[in-house]
């Protein structure tokens, strides 16, 4: 780029080997590949495909934020962006949902919005979405409740500029019906995460409270994939899941259905579990969960994993990986209100009433998101004392 000094030129392109050696041996190396539209092949349901333009668009923007004046190498190379890009956005479409799960992250949000009646309407979402876009997502995610359940979804998944960005979304499957994956395809969905906490149905359903639950969702992704679909689980790792085996089981269960990859997230103390901080993981449970990752990231007859951790990493292997909230994401809330991530209850403004990248700007810049943190800023007690509860 014209005008950059010598070390901003070694930073990029060292920065940019790294960001190709990271896709190499953790999204792509000895695993499954599958052909998009355009001839291009896809690794992982929150990246563009490889060599398409919107994954083309993602690297530019990468190197805009490295080559910015502000960028600073701190300790052991690593680099703090001068800027920054909300890569993913993920975009609560409604709270609306037909399951009560144990762990529900978004229960006291459903309260709240239900109360003030204020969920954003379909072109609002469009507005939002075309905002992100503008800014330079290029993963726009819509989750809930339940998407499925919300009037306009589909024309909500088409507002999407394909040559942009890719469209994922979270679901529980239960309405993944023939007519549903139908439109959802039609409609150009890059890619649906489908939920399953236990590859057991029955503690699957209970945990969620809904009878026939499983077998609907895994009938679901099937019909996903075989329309054309990306599909992956969806799970969330805890304390008991990681020493009892049955993150194994989630594994053995998403090689069964041949799905591209298994999103984990860790258990978090907000909804439902807002009062339970002794849920979360501490530093030997990150660890066991690393381990988990490379073990089966190593075979190839295994879908990949991607834990929230790696959200960053995905964006800036230059960075490394860590708590992605106000690094490479952000996340709007039903009613606009936006926060550093789906689990923060944080708002730094709502885009009813502000410009989504004024907001972005707002967060990147606040103390308590101005440096990247290696762990999961909810997990570390003294961030949670310093922020005030808020929808």
């Amino acid at each position: 780029m014209p005008g950059m000094k010598k070390w901003q030129h070694n930073l990029v392109r060292n920065s940019m080997d790294k960001y190709r050696q990271a896709l190499e041996n953790y999204y792509i190396k000895d695993k499954q590949l599958v052909e998009v539209g355009g001839g291009y092949k896809a690794f992982s349901l929150l990246s563009p495909p490889i060599g398409s333009p919107a994954a083309k668009r993602r690297i530019r923007f990468i190197i805009k934020n490295i080559s910015d004046k502000n960028t600073v190498v701190e300790g052991e190379g690593i680099v703090s962006p001068g800027k920054r890009t909300p890569h993913f956005i993920t975009i609560a479409v409604t709270y609306d949902c037909q399951c009560d799960c144990s762990h529900c992250s978004a229960h006291s949000y459903k309260e709240k919005v239900g109360q003030d009646n204020d969920q954003l309407t379909i072109p609002e979402l469009k507005g939002v979405v075309n905002q992100a876009i503008d800014i330079g997502s290029t993963c726009v995610i819509f989750t809930g409740g339940e998407p499925l359940l919300v009037d306009g979804i589909f024309d909500l998944i088409r507002s999407v500029d394909k040559r942009k960005a890719v469209c994922t979304i979270f679901t529980n499957g239960e309405f993944l019906d023939k007519k549903t994956v139908a439109k959802l395809k039609k409609a150009k969905l890059f890619g649906i995460f489908v939920s399953l906490d236990f590859a057991d149905a029955d503690k699957h359903d209970a945990n969620r409270q809904r009878d026939g639950l499983f077998k609907k969702a895994v009938a679901g992704i099937n019909l996903c994939r075989e329309n054309g679909i990306l599909t992956g689980i969806s799970t969330f790792a805890t304390k008991e899941k990681i020493v009892s085996g049955q993150l194994d089981d989630i594994m053995e269960l998403g090689k069964k259905l041949n799905v591209l990859e298994v999103f984990i997230f860790d258990v978090i103390a907000t909804g439902k579990l807002n009062s339970e901080q002794a849920c979360m993981l501490d530093e030997e449970d990150v660890g066991a969960i690393k381990k988990f990752r490379q073990k089966y990231n190593s075979r190839p007859d295994y879908p990949r994993i991607i834990h929230q951790t790696m959200f960053t990493s995905i964006a800036y292997p230059c960075v490394s990986e860590g708590c992605p909230a106000g690094v490479a994401q952000m996340h709007v809330r039903g009613n606009g209100n936006v926060c550093p991530c789906d689990f923060t209850p944080l708002s730094f403004g709502n885009v009813r009433q502000k410009k989504l990248s004024d907001i972005w700007k707002a967060i990147t810049e606040d103390e308590l998101y101005s440096k990247a943190s290696k762990v999961c800023r909810l997990s570390d007690k003294d961030f949670l004392r310093r922020i005030s509860p808020q929808v």
